[in-house]
């Protein structure tokens, strides 16, 4: 970043940010429209609209694949990509890792949906459809401060359209920016449809779930809880195929609650290179983001009960018997399949690029054999939109913050599990009379396999204030070219919950002197 955020963020004018590049975040843009020449008509109000999703992409998809690498679910054996280092407890305010993009991001967007709130009401147009349109800003806003909450905690809070003045803001505290995000959400709810007009635009349901989870990681179990019911009583259901939920011929499907959309040749990647994964046919492989045994062992037997590798009743020749919860190999490729109608390696010695043995299917084209791939993508390769929020989060959330309540009721059992029984799924029942504490440990335990690799368990194991433990601790990466190797993980209690900010920040901006979070401060 060439200048401090905060000096960015009260000189970067929307007009100049329609197209999602980052250029004007780092200077001031000298030839931005002027406010006079604009928000005059709908076609402005709507280019000013787009604006404000522009930012999703920086802390969504370029996020979003890697954050399981900084827990015991994945591996990354590239630092320059900015996360392992974070996993080792070495990010500095001048080196933020791949958290500097999302810190970017969501501040640029702040940007955009406040100079569209601030204006919007200039412009002579219908009414529903500006209301739509605030809807959507007030949602953004929101969660774009969500995610600096989570991740920094108190943040410097800007409510208004950009004005140099606002470098001279002063640091707010999280339970105040908790507190706008929370008003911005509501306000969403009040203005924002049930469907969408238009593919990608955010819903009533996604504010609705985005406040579920906003009051769960703040442990407000009632509110978070009432929250949830409002959108399992809307029109979303679990799909019904977990390995389908992840194809883009199902994109938009009806669990998905938000989404952000992903299209080459906008942005010229893919889900299979953010994954890394392993394409035989283009020998040597490269795989950047890889399952670890770690979390292959979280896997239940198929009869519920828990995964014991060193049984040798379960596994006499196999340490990854397939008489596990489908789950597992509908998310990842492992030993003792095939993929692409290539045995995926017991040993990955020869494959180039393998560093655990395994390697991420969920998201990916991929699949066991040609056929399959072929059916649901070929040699292409994916681009179905990042889910951000669907339907079995907001069951899990649900029955996480009721247990917390009231303990393991009915309806505790009965959001979980649905879960558990989705059609290709069908894992069994929860067993009844479980304890409060045993019922809240079998939530996390679904929330990390339901959910891996999409980018939730850090944010988890941190609000559950047990990632001292969890993430600080020798993981086990099971690598054929590691030969069982682990990796010994840091995380830092007194530091690690929390971000650094950029030191740019720090040392430019008035009020941000001695403002740096613990453990941080140079």
């Amino acid at each position: 970043m060439k200048k401090y955020l905060l000096y960015i963020g009260a000189t970067a004018l929307v007009f100049s940010s329609f197209s999602c590049g980052k250029d004007f975040l780092d200077k001031y843009p000298t030839d931005a429209i002027s406010p006079e020449v604009f928000w005059k008509t709908v076609e402005d109000a709507k280019a000013a609209n787009i604006g404000c999703y522009s930012a999703l992409w920086d802390v969504t998809e370029e996020v979003l694949p890697y954050l399981d690498v900084l827990t015991p679910n994945a591996f990354s054996n590239y630092p320059w990509e900015g996360w392992k280092n974070i996993s080792l407890s070495a990010q500095t305010p001048s080196d933020m890792g791949g958290m500097a993009g999302l810190y970017d991001g969501a501040y640029g967007g702040i940007s955009a949906t406040n100079n569209f709130l601030s204006n919007i009401d200039k412009v002579n147009m219908d009414e529903t459809l500006k209301n739509t349109m605030k809807g959507e800003a007030h949602f953004l806003r929101g969660y774009y401060y969500s995610l600096l909450a989570n991740y920094w905690g108190g943040v410097v809070m800007i409510l208004d359209q950009p004005d140099l003045e606002q470098v001279n803001a002063t640091k707010s505290t999280k339970e105040e920016v908790y507190a706008q995000v929370e008003k911005d959400l509501l306000e969403a709810t009040g203005l924002l449809p049930d469907t969408p007009a238009d593919k990608g635009r955010v819903t009533k349901g996604a504010a609705w779930g985005l406040l579920a989870r906003v009051y769960l990681y703040q442990e407000k179990w009632k509110d978070a809880a009432d929250a949830a019911k409002k959108v399992m009583g809307m029109n979303f259901s679990l799909f019904p195929s977990y390995r389908g939920l992840f194809l883009e011929a199902n994109e938009d499907n009806s669990e998905v609650i938000f989404n952000v959309e992903f299209l080459q040749p906008k942005y010229p990647t893919s889900w299979d290179i953010y994954l890394g994964i392993y394409n035989p046919v283009n020998s040597p492989g490269w795989s950047s983001i890889e399952p670890t045994q770690d979390l292959v062992n979280e896997y239940e037997m198929k009869d519920g009960s828990l995964y014991n590798p060193d049984d040798a009743v379960q596994n006499p020749k196999n340490p990854n018997n397939a008489n596990r919860d489908p789950r597992m190999d509908q998310t990842i490729f492992r030993r003792g399949v095939s993929y692409n109608s290539v045995p995926y390696p017991v040993d990955a010695d020869g494959w180039p690029g393998v560093y655990t043995g395994y390697s991420f299917k969920k998201y990916t084209v991929y699949d066991n054999n040609t056929s399959l791939s072929n059916a649901i993508g070929g040699t292409s390769l994916s681009q179905i939109n990042g889910i951000v929020l669907r339907y079995a989060d907001i069951l899990l959330m649900y029955a996480e913050a009721q247990n917390e309540v009231g303990g393991p009721t009915q309806d505790v059992y009965d959001a979980i599990n649905a879960v558990r029984a989705r059609p290709g799924v069908n894992m069994p029942a929860l067993p009844a009379g479980l304890s409060k504490e045993d019922m809240r440990q079998r939530i996390r335990h679904e929330r990390r396999v339901e959910f891996a690799g999409e980018g939730l368990y850090y944010s988890d194991v941190r609000r559950w204030k047990i990632a001292e433990t969890v993430l600080n601790r020798s993981i086990v990466l099971n690598g054929s070219q590691m030969k069982g190797a682990v990796e010994k993980r840091v995380f830092r209690k007194d530091k690690d919950y929390l971000m650094p900010f950029p030191q740019g920040d720090i040392d430019n901006a008035p009020n941000m002197k001695g403002q740096q979070n613990p453990g941080y401060e140079q």
